[in-house]
């Protein structure tokens, strides 16, 4: 099936992404991966008016310790947790589970904070 018409934004930075969701509202669904919202929109269960494809943002995309804390931004991919050194070292059991997470193509194409926003229980 097709998805239903909608207006693409591809901001360049944080700001004009939150912009983007202010302006817009409850109308807007966010992007990064794309493997929980894809088939959504394809079997048309999700037919926002507006998709904002964050990842293009730089400032997202990071996976580090900082403050005692792991830090892991919405771009951050499953393949990025099952290989990070870091996660390997000091929480392996996040690079355990992450690859067991669907397939290799899923892992290399979808992020942790996707699957979390979609709330998937299969991830």
């Amino acid at each position: 099936m097709i998805p239903s018409a909608f207006t693409y934004h591809a901001p360049a930075t944080l700001d004009e992404a939150i912009a983007l969701l202010v302006e817009h509202g409850d109308e807007a669904k966010l992007l990064s991966g794309g493997q929980s919202l894809l088939p959504l929109l394809k079997l048309r269960f999700a037919a926002p008016e507006h998709i904002v494809d964050i990842g293009r943002i730089p400032e997202l995309d990071y996976l580090k310790e900082h403050g005692g804390f792991l830090r892991i931004g919405a771009l951050v991919r499953e393949c990025e947790l099952e290989r990070s050194a870091l996660i390997q070292s000091r929480y392996p059991i996040l690079s355990d589970t992450a690859s067991v997470i669907a397939d290799p193509l899923v892992r290399n194409r979808g992020t942790i904070a996707g699957n979390l926003a979609h709330g998937d229980p299969a991830n």
